[in-house]
C-alpha cells in the first residue's frame, strides 16, 4: 500500500514538472477592461461557488485575512485542486498570529467527497469547516484540533473585482487567472479556541476568491500582498510578478477604500522594495521594507511599508513527504509565503485634499524558486 502511494505521488511529481516545462510561452493579456473601480460586471454569489476542476490542472482558493484590534491577526484557506486526471487535493488551513508574535499553524487534508456547496445560503462546506453568507455578512466555522475558530465578516464595502475577465498567458485563450474580492473591508467578531482556551476577537477583514488554470510556479516568480487598515482608510494591493517567458509582466491590483467607499482602483502603481534580510529557515530573501507610489490625476499616495516581525515562512516543502523532497527540487520551482507584521504610513491626495495617516496590517512576499 505504502509503494503504491509513493508510485502515485511521484506520478503527481513527475506531472507537475511536465505542467512547469509545458506553458505556452508569449505575452500576458490582463484583466478583461482594465483595472478600475467598476469592472463592469458585478460579484455575485456564483463568482463564490465551487467551479469543476477539469482539464490537468485547476486550483482554486477562499482566503479570509483578518488583523484584530489588539495587533493578533491571521489568514484561513480552502483550497481545492486538481492534478491530472486523477489527483485531487482539498484542504483548509489556518495561520494565526497572536499579538506577541506566536504563530499556531494547522490544516485539515481532506478527500473530494468532502467537499459541498449549497447554493441557496450559499454555503462552501469542507468536511467539517464552512464557509457561508454573502454580502453584507459572512461567516466562517474552522474546528481544527487546537484552534477552533467562530468568525463573523460584517462588510463595510460591497464586493469588488479588479476586471471583467482573466488574465491569460501565452494566447487570448490561453490558460487563465481570475480572482474576484467579495470582502474588501469588513469588520470581524468571534471567538478564537487555541489549546481549549476561548477568547473574545474583533478587528478588521478581507477575503478574496481565486481560480485558475495555469500552474502557479510558472504563473509567478515573486509575489507582493498587502491588507493593512485604519480606522477612515484601508489599502491592498496584490502584485504578481511573471518570468522572461512571460515577458516579466506584472500582473497587479490596489485599492484604496475611505469611509466604508472603494474611491480608487489600479494597477498603475510603483512599488519599491528594499532592506532585505534572510529568513531564518533556508536563508531565502525577502524584503522588509517597500515603497508604494500612485501620480495620477484622480489621486496621489504614498506607502511606506515597514515591517516590523517576521510571523511565518510557509514553506512547500513542508508539505512533501521527506523521501519525495530531493525530486521535487530539481523538477519544479517551490514557492514559500513569508508573512511580516507590517506598519504603513500613507499619505494621500485625493480631490485636493491631502492626509497622512498610519495604517497596520500583514505584508505577505511570495517567492518561487529552484534550488
Amino acid at each position: 500500500m505504502k509503494k503504491n502511494l509513493r508510485i502515485a505521488v511521484l506520478g503527481g511529481l513527475l506531472l507537475a514538472a511536465g505542467l512547469a516545462l509545458a506553458v505556452e510561452v508569449g505575452p500576458v493579456y490582463l484583466f478583461k477592461g482594465g483595472v478600475k473601480l467598476k469592472a463592469g460586471k458585478e460579484v455575485t454569489r456564483k463568482d463564490l461557488e465551487v467551479e469543476p476542476a477539469e482539464g490537468k490542472f485547476f486550483s482554486q482558493g477562499w482566503t479570509f485575512v483578518y488583523y484584530l484590534d489588539d495587533g493578533g491577526g491571521g489568514y484561513i484557506q480552502f483550497s481545492h485542486a486538481r492534478l491530472g486526471y486523477t489527483i485531487k487535493q482539498i484542504l483548509v488551513h489556518h495561520s494565526h498570529y497572536t499579538a506577541d508574535g506566536k504563530m499556531i499553524y494547522k490544516k485539515e487534508i481532506l478527500s473530494p467527497k468532502d467537499l459541498k456547496w449549497d447554493e441557496a445560503e450559499p454555503r462552501l462546506s469542507m468536511g467539517k469547516s464552512s464557509m457561508s453568507g454573502f454580502y453584507p455578512e459572512f461567516r466562517l466555522y474552522v474546528p481544527l484540533e487546537g484552534l477552533e475558530t467562530t468568525l463573523t465578516f460584517q462588510c463595510l464595502t460591497p464586493p469588488w473585482r479588479p476586471g471583467a475577465g482573466p488574465v491569460h498567458y501565452g494566447t487570448p485563450d490561453g490558460d487563465w487567472y481570475d480572482v474576484v474580492v467579495p470582502i474588501p473591508l469588513a469588520r470581524v467578531s468571534g471567538t478564537i479556541r487555541i489549546a481549549n482556551q476561548e477568547r473574545k476577537v474583533s478587528g478588521y477583514g478581507y477575503s478574496d476568491h481565486n481560480t485558475q488554470t495555469i500552474w502557479f510556479m510558472t504563473q509567478c516568480e515573486e509575489i507582493y500582498a498587502l491588507r493593512s487598515f485604519s480606522n477612515n482608510y484601508a489599502i491592498h494591493f496584490l502584485d504578481y510578478h511573471s518570468p522572461a517567458q512571460f515577458g516579466n509582466q506584472r500582473v497587479s491590483w490596489l485599492v484604496v477604500i475611505k469611509s466604508g467607499k472603494i474611491i480608487y482602483a489600479t494597477d498603475k502603481y510603483q512599488i519599491e522594495a528594499s532592506d532585505w534580510k534572510s529568513e531564518p529557515r533556508r536563508g531565502r530573501k525577502y524584503p522588509t521594507r517597500a515603497k508604494i507610489i500612485i501620480d495620477s490625476p484622480e489621486l496621489k499616495l504614498t506607502g511606506e511599508i515597514v515591517g516590523t516581525r517576521l510571523l511565518d515562512v510557509l514553506d512547500v516543502r513542508d508539505q512533501i513527504p521527506g523521501w519525495a523532497e530531493p525530486t521535487l527540487s530539481k523538477l519544479i520551482r517551490q514557492p514559500a509565503f513569508i508573512r511580516e507584521k507590517a506598519a504603513v504610513t500613507w499619505k494621500v491626495n485625493y480631490q485636493g485634499v491631502e492626509e497622512t495617516f498610519p495604517a497596520q496590517g500583514i505584508f505577505e512576499y511570495t517567492i518561487v524558486e529552484k534550488e
